[in-house]
């Protein structure tokens, strides 16, 4: 049962409807929820979010394996967006010219998506993005120190506190940079996970 808009009950609903459809023979579903994308830069050049809004998704949940784009440094940007484009086979072209990167926290981050997106989003904060603000080329390489580590904490707090769904990371041996090295969350140390 709808009311307003919502899901209001499932089930057997036993009140007289004000409006039935004909539906037999159909899959009836409110929407589907996509847990596992990476429409973190698309986003800004494609509000349909396509292929997953063609596919009957209404949800969408990006920044998977670590690889969000928020938070950002001035020095971030180049290298995240050279890691998509080899990690996710985005054009860097696309990166370049599609995306505008001037945020640097994660809500300034979803406030440029804020209204432009035909589906609903939300998107983790990604291991990668953190070390690379916090350790600056040292992310790819290096263990963090303690204080980087501390650093880390903060800034994925104040990323959550802001929107962020939660925190993603890879270890996966096929994430490699645009240099061919280990992203930078695999270099992590276990402590730091």
């Amino acid at each position: 049962a709808l009311e307003g808009g919502r899901i209001a009950r499932i089930g057997r609903i036993d009140e007289p409807a004000r409006e039935t459809i004909e539906a037999d023979g159909r899959v009836v579903a409110p929407g589907f929820v996509d847990v596992h994308t990476h429409y973190d830069a698309q986003a800004f050049w494609d509000p349909m979010l396509s292929p997953s809004s063609f596919h009957g998704v209404t949800t969408v949940v990006g920044g998977n394996c670590g690889f969000s784009i928020a938070p950002l440094s001035p020095g971030a940007g180049e290298y995240l967006m050279r890691m998509l484009a080899r990690v996710e086979g985005i054009p860097l072209e696309s990166l370049r010219e599609g995306v505008p990167w001037d945020w640097t926290s994660f809500g300034d981050y979803l406030a440029g998506l804020d209204g432009r997106l035909a589906v609903n989003a939300g998107f983790m904060v990604g291991h990668s993005a953190l070390r690379r603000v916090v350790m600056g080329e040292r992310a790819v390489g290096h263990e963090a120190t303690p204080a980087e580590i501390e650093a880390m904490n903060a800034l994925l707090r104040a990323s959550l506190a802001e929107g962020g769904l939660g925190f993603s990371s890879t270890r996966s041996m096929a994430h490699n940079d645009a240099d061919g090295q280990p992203v930078p969350s695999r270099h992590a140390s276990l402590e730091e996970l």
